[in-house]
């Protein structure tokens, strides 16, 4: 499968600035705790600010879609597992950076 769509977002702070808001904080729960569930995700969301069970069920599948996170069936449910360390990642998104960049020297 073709690298997936960059998303870049410069006025935007931490991993927000390669992944979308609820993407970012997903990222941030996966690499904390190593796996999660749609279920466990949520409840790492502030009771004020919790997306919809199927909002974090959609977006878990796209992040694997992407490469990021690797998912296995586990019973009626998925587990996800990052697919490379957050280190690496940025290093990755930053070298896309580097290499899109070196077009206008």
């Amino acid at each position: 499968m073709p690298e997936s769509k960059f998303y870049f977002n410069p006025n935007e702070k931490g991993l927000s600035v390669f992944l979308g808001s609820t993407e970012a904080k997903l990222m941030e729960i996966a690499w904390e705790h190593r796996e999660i569930s749609v279920k466990t995700a949520l409840f790492y969301f502030d009771k004020s600010n919790k997306p919809a069970y199927t909002t974090i069920m959609t977006i878990l599948s796209r992040l694997a879609d992407k490469k990021i996170l690797e998912r296995k069936k586990v019973g009626k449910s998925f587990i996800y597992t990052p697919a490379m360390t957050k280190e690496q990642f940025l290093k990755k998104r930053i070298s896309l950076i580097k290499s899109a960049l070196k077009q206008f020297t």
